[in-house]
């Protein structure tokens, strides 16, 4: 029976318009998304970056806020503007299982995984991998602009 737990250490995202933004490097997201209680210093707002590390898989885009009910995980307690972690994920079941066809024996490694479902305003980010971490606050114009002061 899975369980959604909601992981509190990144800042609270603001719920009108995040504005997230992800980058992709190797197994290795970044994502960053305008906070909630922002410094705001005439265009600049502050952007908390989150990174994901040991990433098997990732989907960022539908379904918004509105469309949320229709997410299979909805009805276990998926929670809106929130970083949601499934525990004992199904899906994370459902990957070991698709790749135990080609490497048997695998399924269990599938177990170690985190799925986390993070859900912003406009769009959600799943993420399966291993680890996730606070990167910290950065003052920037847009969510690109503070991944790029990140990424070097």
């Amino acid at each position: 029976m899975n369980q959604i737990s909601t992981w509190r250490e990144p800042p609270q995202m603001n719920t009108g318009a995040p504005e997230p933004a992800i980058h992709v490097m190797g197994n290795s997201l970044l994502l960053a998304y305008l906070a909630s209680e922002h410094e705001w210093s005439g265009e600049c707002e502050e952007f908390a970056v989150v990174e994901f590390t040991g990433v098997l898989q990732h989907i960022f885009g539908y379904p918004n806020d509105e469309a949320l009910g229709g997410h299979p995980l909805y009805s276990k307690g998926l929670d809106h503007y929130a970083f949601n972690e499934i525990l004992d994920s199904p899906y994370l079941e459902e990957l070991g299982a698709r790749n135990a066809l080609a490497f048997p024996g695998t399924e269990t490694q599938f177990k170690e995984l985190h799925h986390w479902v993070v859900t912003f305003h406009d769009e959600t980010l799943e993420v399966i991998g291993s680890e996730a971490t606070v990167r910290g606050r950065f003052i920037a114009t847009t969510a690109q602009q503070a991944l790029s002061q990140y990424v070097t």
